[in-house]
């Protein structure tokens, strides 16, 4: 009798398809006549397939799936109890010998929602590793950052001592002759006051001139040491030695061959 409706529903196609086939009958809700690949995808025996009601064959019994159409999705129940992911076409027909039936073609996609589930978390995986990178990247720029004030920081410390040892030796070969220059006007200061005041004038110009302008050759290597030890800048050159100091001395040389010397007793 099943292999008599179901052949009448769907001719050779009932044994043929690679899908799996059953018929309920639209009244009492039960299956009426199932296919060899029905009953293996459902883990079933024909003979156990037959007289189950479409109830307890949906795990979603609130669904309804008695309208003619195209269902995604559904899950039929195993005889193991798990779910059996399939896409339900449903279409109603009359025979003659049984009635009202509706006819179900399922085709399994247990597999294709496996592989699909294992894309969405391997896409889920690869996000994670994306964002993780993303962090990653963001931590390197942070530290190339840090590394780079680091660095500049060490090229400023490094430079400020080498400025320190530079101007520190300017100071001392600057300070030298200045030093002795200034115990030398002094002397020469010392001398022309000894002078008659008549044989003074021009020379003591020139004195005060040179003691002028070697307080501002201590003012220029000083001004050079402050800058080099502030923050920041490059330290200053400082100002160019003025020539009028050159000049001053010379003259200074040519008169004092003309001032008597006091022989020693």
């Amino acid at each position: 009798m099943a292999d008599g409706i179901a052949r009448e529903v769907f001719g050779l196609l009932f044994d043929t398809s690679s899908e799996a086939v059953f018929v309920v009958d639209r009244a009492s809700q039960r299956i009426v006549s199932a296919n060899l690949r029905a009953a293996e995808m459902l883990h079933h025996t024909l003979d156990s397939l037959i007289g189950v009601s479409l109830g307890e064959l949906v795990h979603d019994v609130e669904r309804d799936l008695t309208s003619p159409g195209f269902y995604e999705e559904v899950a039929l129940r195993g005889s193991d109890g798990y779910p059996v992911y399939v896409e339900l076409h449903v279409v109603h027909v009359r025979t003659e010998t049984a009635g009202e039936l509706a006819a179900f073609a399922a085709r399994d996609t247990s597999e294709r929602r496996m592989l699909e589930r294992e894309l969405v978390a391997k896409h889920s995986a690869l996000y994670t590793a994306h964002a993780d990178l993303e962090r990653a990247h963001d931590q390197l720029g942070a530290a190339k950052s840090e590394l780079e004030a680091r660095n500049q920081q060490i090229a400023l410390l490094a430079w400020r001592a080498a400025m320190g040892e530079l101007v520190a030796g300017i100071a001392h070969h600057l300070n030298n002759p200045v030093g002795a220059l200034v115990s030398t006007l002094r002397r020469m200061s010392d001398a022309v006051a000894r002078l008659p005041a008549g044989a003074r004038g021009e020379l003591d110009r020139h004195v005060v001139r040179g003691v002028e302008l070697t307080r501002r050759i201590e003012s220029s290597v000083a001004a050079i040491v402050t800058a080099s030890r502030s923050t920041g800048q490059p330290a200053s050159t400082g100002r160019e030695l003025p020539p009028e100091l050159a000049t001053a001395l010379t003259a200074f040389a040519e008169q004092l061959e003309d001032i008597p010397r006091k022989e020693p007793s």
